[in-house]
C-alpha cells in the first residue's frame, strides 16, 4: 500500500481493490475483502466500511436507500446515515429495518453492519432478532434501479419514445438555483470583514452579526442550488459557526462554543475541504484550552496539522495550539518540540494571512501564545523572550488591527514570569498600568488570568511581601469589577 494513501481514503480503496484483482478476487467478491479490510487494518466502523466499500457518499446511499424503500422522494437522508454512523458513540441508533434496507444497498447481510460495540448496545429485543436470524455474511443487493448499459429481453422491451422519458427535465433542474454568485460574494465579504472587526469591536455585536450570516446560509441551504454554489454555502456555514464558537468561548460560553463547533464540523464534512477543518479545529482547540481541557486541545490541534493546505500561515496557529494545550499539563519536552517547529516556520516578517484576519493571527499573538506556553512548563527567560516580541509586534500594528485584549494578556503574563524569576518589583511594574487604566469587558481570559497572578502572589513565597498583598488584591478586584 502506498505510504501517501492514508488509510480509509479514496485512493486508499482504489490500491486495495488493484491488488484484490491482481491476486484473482471476482468482483462481486471485491466489496466485502475492502469492506473488511477497512473494519480490521483502518478501524472504520462496520456502517462507515461498507459504505466506502461501495464507494457510495452519504447522499447517495440515501437516495439508494429510498429507491429500495419504493418512495425515493421521502424519508432517508445522507444527514441522517451519518447520525447512523456515528452510533453508538453518539448520533442515532438505527433500527434493524434501516439496517436491513443498508445491507440491501450496500450488497451485505445487515448482521455485517453491526460490531461487537453496537451489540452491546443494541436493546434486548433487536440482539434477540440478531441471535435468531440465521443470515450469510455477504449477500448481494437488488439494484433498486436497472442500470443505464442493461440489455432488456424481449418481453422487457419498450417503445423508444417511453425510455429516458423525463431525463432531459431531471438534468435542467441541475440547472435551478435560489442563490447566485453576487450573494455568495458578500456572504463572504461580510464574514472577512466581521472576522477582521472583532479585534476592535464587542465580541457580543459581532457574534449576533455573524449568526446572522449563518441564518441566511442555512436558509439558501434548504433551496436548490448548483453544486459549486452548495459547497460554497457550506464552507460559508462551517466558518462562520467556527468563528461564534470561538467567540462564544471568549465570552465564557463553553456549552455554546461546544455546539457551535459542533455544527461547524458537519458543514465541513458535507464541504470535504481541508482548510475548512483546519478553521475547526483551530477554534475547538481553543475552546477546549479556554474550558480547561489542555490535552483535547493539543489533540485537537495535532488533528488538524493532518489536513494538509497551504503553507505556515495556516500551520503557525495549530502548532502554537499544540503547544499551548500541552502547556496546561506541564508536558514540558511535548511543548518544547511544537515550539520548535513553530519557531523553523515563523517569518518575522509574517503578519495575517490574506483577508483572513481571524484564524491567520497576527506576529503579536504568535510570539504570545509561544511565551504563554513556554510560562506553564518553567520556562520563563524564554517565555519573557518571546512576550517581548510580542509587545513590540502589537505596538507596530495599526489600531484598527489590535486585539484589545492582547495588552493585558501581555501584561499579565511578563508580570507572572517575573514572578518565576523572584522580581516582584518588575512584576508589579508591568500590571500596575493595566490597573490604572481599568480592564473593562475584557473577554473572558483575561478574567481567569487577573485570577491566576492573584493566586501566585499568594503562594508561601510571597506571604510575608506587603507589595505581593497588596497587589493581588487589587488584582482580584480589577478581576471583579471586569465581569459583565
Amino acid at each position: 500500500m502506498s505510504r501517501q494513501a492514508k488509510p480509509g481514503s479514496k485512493p486508499y480503496r482504489a490500491q486495495l481493490r488493484e491488488r484484490l484483482v491482481a491476486l484473482g478476487f471476482p468482483e462481486a467478491a471485491i466489496p466485502a475483502r475492502v469492506a473488511h479490510n477497512l473494519i480490521v487494518e483502518c478501524r472504520i466502523p462496520p456502517r462507515t466500511a461498507w459504505r466506502l466499500a461501495s464507494e457510495l457518499s452519504l447522499d447517495v446511499a440515501a437516495h439508494q436507500y429510498n429507491a429500495v424503500t419504493g418512495d425515493p422522494r421521502a424519508g432517508m437522508r445522507g444527514t441522517r446515515i451519518w447520525e447512523y454512523e456515528q452510533w453508538p458513540d453518539r448520533g442515532v441508533r438505527p433500527t434493524v429495518a434501516a439496517l436491513r434496507v443498508l445491507a440491501q444497498v450496500y450488497g451485505t447481510g445487515w448482521k455485517c453492519l453491526l460490531g461487537l460495540r453496537d451489540l452491546e448496545q443494541l436493546p434486548a429485543k433487536d440482539l434477540a432478532e440478531y441471535h435468531a436470524e440465521a443470515e450469510p455474511a455477504a449477500v448481494v443487493a437488488a439494484e433498486p434501479e436497472p442500470p443505464p448499459a442493461r440489455i432488456l429481453t424481449r418481453a422487457e422491451a419498450r417503445p423508444d419514445e417511453e425510455i429516458g422519458t423525463g431525463a432531459l427535465d431531471d438534468a435542467i433542474l441541475l440547472t435551478k438555483t435560489n442563490v447566485d454568485d453576487v450573494q455568495i460574494d458578500d456572504l463572504w465579504s461580510d464574514l472577512d470583514f466581521l472576522g477582521g472587526a472583532y479585534t476592535r469591536t464587542a465580541p457580543d455585536s459581532i457574534l449576533g452579526q455573524i449568526a446572522v450570516i449563518e441564518e441566511r446560509t442555512s436558509a439558501l441551504l434548504k433551496g436548490r442550488q448548483r453544486p459549486k454554489q452548495t459547497q460554497e454555502l457550506l464552507l460559508i456555514g462551517a466558518k462562520s459557526s467556527a468563528m461564534m464558537a470561538w467567540i462564544a468561548g471568549d465570552l465564557g460560553r463553553y456549552r455554546l462554543s461546544r455546539q457551535l463547533n459542533s455544527a461547524a464540523w458537519l458543514y465541513t464534512q458535507y464541504a470535504d475541504d481541508f482548510l475548512a477543518r483546519r478553521w475547526v479545529r483551530t477554534s475547538q482547540a481553543r475552546v477546549a484550552f479556554w474550558a480547561g481541557n489542555g490535552i483535547e486541545s493539543a489533540k485537537l490541534a495535532a488533528d488538524g496539522l493532518n489536513y494538509h493546505v497551504g503553507g505556515r500561515l495556516t500551520d503557525a496557529p495549530l502548532i502554537l495550539a499544540e503547544a499551548r494545550g500541552w502547556s496546561s499539563v506541564q508536558a514540558e519536552q511535548q511543548v518544547l518540540d511544537a515550539i520548535a517547529r513553530w519557531s523553523s516556520i515563523e517569518n518575522p516578517d509574517l503578519g495575517a494571512g490574506g483577508e483572513d484576519r481571524f484564524f491567520n493571527i497576527t506576529k503579536d499573538r504568535r510570539h504570545y501564545v509561544a511565551g504563554n506556553s513556554l510560562l506553564s512548563v518553567g520556562q520563563a527567560s524564554a517565555a519573557l523572550r518571546e512576550f517581548t516580541t510580542a509587545r513590540e509586534a502589537f505596538e507596530k500594528l495599526p489600531l484598527e488591527n489590535r486585539w484589545e485584549a492582547m495588552d493585558p494578556m501581555i501584561r499579565i503574563d511578563m508580570g507572572r514570569a517575573h514572578l518565576r524569576l523572584d522580581d516582584l518589583d518588575a512584576a508589579a511594574a508591568q500590571v500596575e498600568p493595566l490597573l490604572d487604566a481599568g480592564v473593562g469587558k475584557q473577554p473572558d481570559m483575561v478574567h481567569a488570568m487577573l485570577k491566576l497572578m492573584a493566586t501566585e502572589l499568594s503562594a508561601p513565597r510571597w506571604r510575608s511581601a506587603s507589595t505581593a498583598r497588596t497587589l493581588a488584591e487589587a488584582l482580584l478586584d480589577a478581576q471583579s469589577s471586569a465581569r459583565p
